[in-house]
């Protein structure tokens, strides 16, 4: 065999032959039809082999190709299949491609052995090349850490990185869409010219323009009627004024809940065999198994209250007096906070308060955990459910144990039996914050009382129904070395089996209940659905409910959308933050709502 390791001018042709086709614009297609491999030929080791070897050209591109990508080799048969530009462009028929043992990685090697160094040295001259005009041939898109550190000396450019998300961009957005969009249908008038879920665009589109429904209607029917016949405003070419307005008035607050959790449903569902597919064995990278969390958000109401329905007082600490209130079930995941389930709180009509013993007719928490639950469990085995301190009562334990579920829950520091603790924490904890020599926490303080009583209005029971948990106290947040701290421990209850009598019983029940700050970035989703709902100043509760509702969807999509086009990309990564920013995605979104109009 000739030992082409020498040819070192055969290899400057080839960074020669790259720089002159390479710019920011070029992609794969471009460059292997503009690479002229010739020059190589004589280390082909299949050249004189019996039979009819695969074309040198194309094999030897595609070897390239796969070595500058950094991908498998066993995967080219099956990427070149899904990219017929890219084999016709290195010169095979797409419709007629080598069989797959051709390309199989031993044979590959022993084909251009020869020349597996000149192929290696001109994939990095490629890359280097590419790096330098921002092309996004020959690196791995998902680059992140240098981007999200700033860094882009050290990695590829965030502009090379934002080009290719642009480019797959459009064609995930309409799959997104088209699984979503659908089920924000409603009811049209009789003579309606307009699709049937023209409705639920136009409300979507209603919250990037930071606009109130009706002004979204008019916004679509100027765009789609621009000469609009005065006898008949509203319904000729598609909706203006108040349409949608009227036909969120003419569903009831049930309806608008199913339209809801139908869109919601569809996004994760759409998600969660992509999930399935990358998740760690304990279903713990993407929370598949599945932890979820319960939360009560609020949102916030300044006018007039006469005559509002579902009106509730908002707590102490906030800055306005009164509000609405909505309850939502969440996916928890490492970065996965899909939510899957929303109900409207406030009103005894929908609280089951029958099934209550006393007269206390107010909404209980148990009954909300129980319709989120009842959805939740459509989409698989929950877990661990984890609740914020709205749902701290009797009657969510006495579920959460009925359907044998753990659980992890904080207890509000005003109880007047939890305040007593909490004053004692420091004479009666276990432990002390210790560190190894490797830094490593060692040691914990903590209180762990196990049988702890709570009483309350369970359904179906008495009204001093007893039920048992565990109760965990922790020290302060971020200032867990001293006992003269002023700031409040940390109470929680949970049905884990928690225990403080040695090192290793108060190290389990710290890992448990930490676990509880896998829901951290559920404030964080609030703040986002209420970026992504328009405003209203309507006093009809279901048009509120209707836009808390939009927005959670809207979020949903935004997530949906930013794992399909990671997806799309070539990788997903476990991510703290999506990658594709809300804000971007909305304007993303709006431009292709605008188109579809």
């Amino acid at each position: 065999m000739t030992d082409y390791s020498h040819t070192s001018d055969a290899l400057s042709a080839l960074g020669i032959q790259a720089k002159r086709v390479l710019s920011e614009e070029t992609e794969w297609p471009e460059l292997a039809r503009e690479l002229n491999v010739e020059s190589l030929k004589e280390g082909d080791a299949h050249a004189n082999t019996h039979g009819t070897p695969a074309p040198f050209r194309p094999m030897c591109l595609a070897y390239l190709w796969a070595t500058t990508e950094e991908i498998k080799l066993s995967t080219i048969p099956q990427q070149l299949e899904e990219n017929p530009e890219l084999a016709t462009a290195m010169g095979f028929d797409p419709d007629d491609l080598p069989s797959e043992s051709t390309f199989r990685p031993a044979r590959l090697e022993d084909r251009f052995e020869a020349i597996t160094t000149q192929i290696e040295t001109a994939a990095a001259d490629i890359q280097e090349l590419a790096k330098d005009v921002g092309s996004p041939i020959g690196y791995d898109p998902l680059a992140v850490d240098e981007i999200d550190s700033g860094d882009e000396d050290g990695g590829l450019s965030k502009r090379t990185i934002d080009r290719k998300l642009r480019s797959k961009s459009s064609d995930v957005l309409d799959e997104t869409l088209d699984a979503v969009l659908p089920n924000l249908d409603f009811d049209r008038p009789e003579n309606a010219q307009y699709t049937d879920d023209t409705l639920g665009r136009v409300s979507v589109l209603a919250a990037f323009e930071n606009a109130a429904l009706s002004q979204a209607g008019e916004l679509y029917g100027d765009k789609a009627n621009p000469d609009p016949d005065p006898d008949d405003p509203y319904y000729k070419d598609g909706p203006c004024g108040e349409t949608v307005l009227e036909a969120i008035k003419n569903i009831s607050v049930d309806e608008i809940a199913e339209i809801a959790n139908a869109s919601l449903k569809k996004a994760y569902l759409r998600a969660k065999p992509r999930l399935q597919n990358l998740e760690n064995d304990d279903g713990t990278r993407f929370a598949t198994r599945a932890k979820v969390a319960i939360d009560a958000t609020y949102v916030a109401y300044y006018g007039q209250r006469k005559g509002m329905k579902w009106i509730q007082g908002a707590p102490k600490k906030k800055n306005y007096r009164w509000c609405h209130k909505f309850a939502t079930i969440t996916i928890v995941g490492e970065n996965v906070h899909f939510v899957v389930g929303v109900v409207p709180l406030g009103s005894v009509e929908h609280a089951d308060t029958h099934a209550y013993a006393g007269k206390d007719r107010s909404y209980r928490a148990g009954n909300v955990v129980r319709r989120l639950l009842d959805i939740a469990n459509q989409y698989g085995d929950i877990r661990r459910v984890y609740a914020d301190r709205e749902f701290y009562a009797a009657d969510v334990i006495h579920k959460l144990e009925q359907e044998n579920l753990k659980y992890v829950l904080p207890v509000p520091k005003d109880q007047n039996r939890i305040q007593s603790k909490l004053e004692k924490f420091w004479e009666n904890k276990s432990g002390y914050w210790e560190y190894d020599e490797d830094d490593e926490l060692y040691d914990v303080s903590l209180v762990a009382e196990q049988g702890y009583a709570l009483y309350g209005n369970v359904k179906r029971k008495r009204t001093n129904h007893r039920v048992e948990t565990n109760l965990v106290i922790f020290p302060p947040e971020e200032n867990n070395d001293g006992n003269t701290d002023t700031d409040t421990p940390q109470p929680f209850v949970t049905n884990l089996g928690v225990d403080d009598e040695i090192r290793l019983d108060r190290m389990y029940a710290y890992d448990q209940i930490n676990q509880y700050s896998d829901r951290g970035g559920i404030e964080r989703s609030y703040t986002s659905i209420k970026q992504c709902a328009s405003y209203t100043t309507s006093k009809s509760f279901e048009v509120r409910w209707f836009h808390f509702m939009i927005g959670a969807v809207i979020y949903n999509l935004w997530l949906l959308f930013d794992l399909l086009v990671q997806e799309a990309i070539g990788e997903i990564e476990t991510r703290t933050t999506p990658r594709i920013k809300l804000k971007r995605f909305l304007n993303l979104l709006k431009q292709t709502l605008k188109k579809r109009i």
